[in-house]
């Protein structure tokens, strides 16, 4: 009888702790620089900022590889950790009427083709240039600059 009574209290220390913890995913507004986890919010060619919360982040080692979007619409960045934080690699698809790539030393020249990265918790920024095409004129080359903020 004596367990029961313990064992009921402890129940109910929980259930009023978890209660008393919890809010609302609409009530958490994150601090100034930082997104919602698992939300982006992604911008090609000074175009309307698009937010999705369709986020993936997978670490492996020193490598981040950060999907967002799907399959007709998105990016996919790799962010390195090895030694300072670095944009590897960035490719957009189809977003602001650009597809198109970026990739850490690859480009024109050595100053050409830079995209930066910074964190603010767990939220990424990643800015820079990529190039690639005009979905509505596919033909030609294009260059596209970028900005991808996202929290993993």
């Amino acid at each position: 009888m004596r367990n029961r009574w313990v064992l009921t209290c402890c129940a109910a220390a929980i259930v009023l702790t978890s209660a008393a913890c919890s809010s609302s995913a609409d009530d958490y507004t994150p601090p100034e620089g930082e997104l919602v986890a698992g939300t982006a919010q992604v911008s090609v060619n000074g175009s309307d900022e698009r937010a999705t919360d369709a986020v993936q982040c997978d670490t492996t080692g020193y490598l981040t590889t950060i999907t967002t979007g799907d399959e007709t619409s998105g990016v996919t960045a790799m962010v390195s950790n090895q030694e300072a934080l670095t944009v590897e690699s960035v490719r957009i698809n189809n977003i602001g009427g650009f597809t198109g790539s970026y990739t850490a030393g690859v480009g024109a020249s050595e100053t050409a083709d830079i995209a930066e990265v910074s964190m603010t918790g767990r939220t990424y920024d990643i800015s820079g240039e990529a190039d690639g095409f005009n979905t509505d004129n596919p033909s030609f080359r294009a260059n596209g600059t970028f900005s991808i903020q996202v929290s993993c």
